[in-house]
């Protein structure tokens, strides 16, 4: 998990920030940086071990808080967010992870990581408030399970798939659909037109169709949900939903991540119960 800037100047991008991630109640922070890798089968054991420690470096460091999600479907992949309000925060990011000694400890790290890893990606996105569909987390330190739909529109047709999302946010709203949707346009390491749709639960409870006596169809209206589904045939590119689980130990929380849910984020070892010692054989 390279934290350089070589997946950014490639890009041609000026880098320039940090907040950790978004605390309880907050708005998205502008800047999404995420971190893909594919991770070679039968290998998540070893490289949850590498990763953690990635962890331990980069908190000794003062390296910004991260998210790690492992998928639970699809590919074998482990994705890293992190968020940053500017990309002066971003920058100095950058440039504390070149810097010694971590500099050299993360580069051993990563020999050590590209021996399970098939692949890597480096993406940069930008929050989308009117698109969005009630963002704001009601506790993100709780938050287990993270749904992202990676969705790519025809180029040239920003203002269509704003016009798409805001008919089925009205109908959610209609119908009381309390899934969290928070949109990501990509700026940089992905086709253009592509956007991150990211719903954080606590529980995949949240999945389950809310109890509602009105159809989808019905919150919608008959010409409104003409007009979605004509906008889906005719601008989307592809769509790909996967499912992710938190990782704790690949994750570097922020303080108030650890002190409202410690034994998540931070357990401790369990205590290593001794064994009664064994008589040989035949003794008394």
């Amino acid at each position: 998990m390279k934290r350089t800037a070589v997946h950014m100047v490639a890009a041609g991008l000026l880098l320039a920030g940090a907040s950790l991630i978004q605390a309880q109640s907050q708005e998205p922070t502008h800047l999404l940086r995420i971190f893909r890798e594919d991770i070679k089968s039968g290998k998540s054991a070893a490289h949850e071990k590498v990763e953690s420690a990635y962890v331990r470096a980069f908190s000794k460091s003062g390296y910004p808080s991260y998210l790690a999600l492992e998928n639970m479907t699809g590919t074998s992949q482990a994705w890293f967010l992190e968020r940053y309000d500017t990309y002066e925060s971003m920058e100095k990011a950058i440039h504390l992870a070149e810097t010694e000694p971590l500099k050299t400890t993360l580069d051993q790290l990563d020999a050590q990581d590209g021996e399970v890893r098939t692949g890597e990606r480096g993406i940069i996105a930008t929050y989308q408030p009117d698109v969005s569909y009630l963002p704001v987390p009601s506790n993100m330190a709780k938050m287990r399970f993270v749904g992202i739909n990676m969705m790519r529109v025809r180029p040239g047709h920003a203002a269509d798939f704003a016009e798409m999302r805001k008919l089925l946010n009205a109908a959610w709203a209609k119908s009381g659909n309390k899934q969290r949707r928070t949109i990501y346009s990509v700026n940089s390491g992905l086709p253009a037109g592509t956007y991150l749709i990211l719903s954080g639960m606590d529980s995949l409870k949240a999945m389950d169709p809310p109890p509602s006596p009105m159809s989808m169809a019905d919150a919608f209206g008959a010409d409104n949900l003409a007009r979605y589904n004509k906008l889906m045939a005719d601008i989307v590119v592809s769509s790909e939903s996967t499912l992710f689980s938190v990782s704790p130990k690949m994750s570097n929380p922020p303080k108030e991540f650890i002190t409202a849910d410690p034994d998540f984020w931070a357990p401790k070892p369990k205590p290593v119960v001794a064994k009664p010692a064994t008589k040989p054989t035949g003794q008394p």
